[in-house]
């Protein structure tokens, strides 16, 4: 996650017997700046990092600890904890959203419809949302998520059934559209603009732009395994990570592929910067890398 001081934030998350990481970087060089000293379970574990997501308003990160079942907070500035919230109280956390002009963070409750609502203010837990979907054999399983804070909409795609849906923030009324194109759903971006919806999958290997009301618009094939998707307002084009693919796709707003760039092994996730950059974090480095060294890959546009 990128701040907006131009601070990048980077999780790495190998399981409490390899040890997990939070760090701060610089966003112009990748520098490290910084490292978190990870709070312990009950156990006396690390409690690992995985999801995290940036609040500029009160200089906080918050990180998902999917093992630990909780969120913690952590400060920006030097990586303390601030808060860690009790184990066991969100079922396998995997996003976490800020809606810094709302004061609330949205964590996904992954392979569940359930979204868990905190005040970044107070520091609290206040609530609870769910994608309903069909009941049974088509429930909606939360992944990653995308906000829409003016318009008050928190939309969200499901892995396992070809669900995308959008959530009233006010009424806390969901609205489920199934789209057979997209199976196997980890990502959703939004540009804020014309509210188009860029949903990427996994299993069907491509990305489906939706019209703001859910129809399609386009299925575009990018390459194997996409995993992660982002609007970037400056070019206005989408990115995305194919993680079997090795690759970063570009596309236009339309859905139309202007450009593969081959990257590292295992793409993971992408986010995009204020200033136009995108940042990619690959799981397990280059081909032969033994040691499984992870990479963050900053890309800019060319002048």
């Amino acid at each position: 996650a990128v701040s907006a001081d131009g601070k990048l934030f980077v999780t790495s998350a190998r399981g409490p017997k390899d040890g997990s990481r939070l760090m701060r970087l610089n966003a112009g060089t990748l520098a490290v700046e910084a490292e978190a000293t990870l709070p312990k379970d009950k156990k006396g574990e690390q409690i690992g990092v995985f999801g995290v997501g940036v609040d500029n308003v009160h200089h906080q990160v918050w990180t998902t600890n999917t093992l630990a079942e909780t969120v913690t907070v952590y400060d920006a500035k030097n990586l303390s904890v601030v808060k860690v919230f009790p184990e066991g109280s969100v079922v396998h956390p995997r996003d976490v959203i800020i809606d810094e002009a709302h004061n609330r963070a949205y964590v996904s409750a992954a392979l569940t419809g359930f979204i868990e609502v905190y005040d970044t203010k107070t520091l609290e837990h206040i609530g609870q949302m769910e994608f309903v979907a069909n009941r049974g054999r088509d429930l909606f399983n939360s992944t990653d998520l995308a906000l829409d804070s003016a318009g008050g909409k928190l939309y969200g795609v499901s892995r396992d059934t070809p669900w995308v849906g959008w959530i009233d923030l006010k009424t806390g009324k969901s609205t489920t559209v199934k789209i057979p194109q997209a199976q196997g759903a980890t990502d959703i971006a939004r540009d804020p603009k014309t509210g188009r919806l860029y949903v990427v999958s996994q299993e069907t290997n491509n990305v489906v732009v939706l019209d703001a009301d859910g129809k399609v618009i386009a299925d575009t094939y990018i390459g194997a395994g996409g995993v992660s998707v982002v609007w970037d307002p400056v070019t206005s084009q989408v990115f995305a990570a194919t993680r079997a693919g090795g690759t970063v796709a570009v596309l236009n707003k339309d859905g139309k592929l202007v450009a593969n760039i081959p990257m590292d092994d295992t793409p993971n996730h992408l986010t995009a910067a204020p200033d136009g950059a995108v940042y990619l974090v690959s799981m397990y480095g280059t081909p032969g890398d033994k040691t499984q060294t992870g990479s963050v890959t900053k890309i800019t546009p060319k002048k």
